[in-house]
């Protein structure tokens, strides 16, 4: 054999040893699922957005996906749905973050990499409420001064009133009524749910008792007037409070006369029935101890009592809902709080549940501050969700504290912690 044809002859034999190497390497970039360690996936998104990650995989519907976490320049991120085909991403801080997926597909094994640079936000974004949705209250002492509700008005407007009252930095007090009462609102962007830290809080006007007859109370005492909270993602991207609601489970939540499913229907007042006066405290009189009468699902009724308290309107009814028989409403029933340390009506200390709640500690303590890990969903199951976009808050009171009257919730705004900086470490 000739120089010339060994020289062909070895450019054939490696040209073959090529090819073969090329397509048993078995972890190529054009052919991801048939094992190895596969490309890297680079996307980009802003601060404070939820962001869908997917490797680039053709395998089969019955394959198997594993996301962790693999070099993070922030912990100030959520990432979940950690079993599925798409995990789902946000981050409250720039930077760099880089995750590993594995896919299991019919034996074989392989690994991809997706890294998501985070920038900062295009436009600067909101800390406090943006819009609200629904405003909904029950009866109560408040109803038709917070806000202000006046004859002939609809319930458009007295939704834009409340709108006004809350979509803006330093909100005013709005009130939810009774039991069950409720207002919708929304951010201008997600409120990311970071691990290990509390995430918002919703502003009320709850406060400490500065004397509290009872030194050896369980809990911490004072105006304290739950109310429960239910957050949402906006999942079908629609910007409406249309997708699934999660209860945020407080510490009420697991205390044993909490009830689940509650249910109430109150009944409008007949204006020309005669009223049934009581006694008093002080300056303050029941005009009406058989005001509104309600009756719930768990066999027992009774009735909102008027009083002359605080120059509030006599009228506890909704105004935009004068025409409206009933009222119902269904929610979590949260134990009474109200005792009368005083022994004679004259002073009522609410006790506040430990933490999770509107309204029930003061808006500058840690336990008025939310983790978006404690949502629940309708069966009591934990959920991990990446961030919310909604937020729900109803009376979880069914309750009369004397001469204060029926227990109601009153919220002035909400906060992301995340985005004014505020670092408080969960329970």
């Amino acid at each position: 054999m000739n120089s010339r044809i060994r020289k062909h002859f070895r450019i054939t034999v490696l040209t073959i040893l090529a090819i073969m190497l090329a397509n048993c390497s078995g972890g190529g970039d054009d052919n991801p699922e048939t094992g190895g360690e596969s490309q890297t996936n680079e996307v980009k998104t802003q601060r404070f957005t939820i962001l869908t990650l997917s490797p680039k995989t053709t395998a089969s519907s019955d394959a198997t996906y594993s996301w962790s976490a693999a070099n993070v320049s922030s912990e100030n991120y959520s990432l979940t749905n950690l079993t599925s085909k798409e995990a789902l991403f946000a981050a409250a801080t720039e930077g760099t973050y880089q995750f590993n997926v594995v896919i299991t597909d019919k034996g074989t094994t392989q690994t991809q990499k997706v890294t998501v640079t985070v920038t900062a936000e295009a436009k600067e974004l909101k800390g406090f409420i943006s819009k609200v949705f629904e405003f909904k209250p029950a009866p109560g002492q408040f109803v038709n001064d917070l806000p202000v509700a006046n004859d002939g008005d609809t319930a458009d407007r007295v939704l834009g009133r409340a709108n006004s009252y809350l979509a803006k930095k330093n909100g005013d007090l709005i009130s939810l009524g009774a039991f069950g009462g409720y207002v919708v609102f929304g951010f201008d962007h997600s409120i990311v749910n970071v691990k290990g830290k509390r995430d918002f809080r919703v502003l009320g006007n709850a406060f400490w008792a500065e004397a509290n007859p009872n030194p050896n109370a369980e809990f911490r005492g004072g105006s304290s007037e739950a109310g429960v909270i239910m957050v949402s993602y906006d999942k079908n991207k629609n910007g409406l409070p249309d997708d699934e609601w999660f209860e945020i489970e407080g510490g009420g939540h697991k205390m044993a006369k909490t009830i689940r499913n509650y249910e109430i229907t109150y009944h409008r007042p007949d204006p020309n029935k005669t009223p049934v006066p009581g006694g008093g405290t002080g300056s303050v009189l029941f005009t009406d101890m058989e005001y509104i009468y309600w009756k719930d699902n768990q066999g027992k009724e009774g009735y909102l009592a008027q009083n002359n308290a605080y120059n509030h309107s006599l009228d506890y009814w909704p105004k935009w809902l004068k025409d409206q028989a009933t009222i119902t409403f269904k929610g979590t029933r949260l134990p009474d709080n109200a005792v009368d340390e005083s022994g004679n009506g004259s002073y009522y200390v609410q006790y506040a549940f430990l933490y999770g709640y509107a309204d029930n500690a003061p808006n500058n303590d840690d336990d008025s501050a939310i983790d978006i890990d404690w949502a629940i969903d309708n069966n009591g199951n934990k959920v991990q969700l990446p961030a919310i976009d909604f937020v729900k808050v109803y009376n979880g009171l069914n309750q009369q504290a004397g001469w204060l009257g029926e227990t109601s919730t009153e919220i002035s705004g909400a906060t992301d912690l995340h985005l004014l900086g505020e670092n408080i470490p969960t329970r």
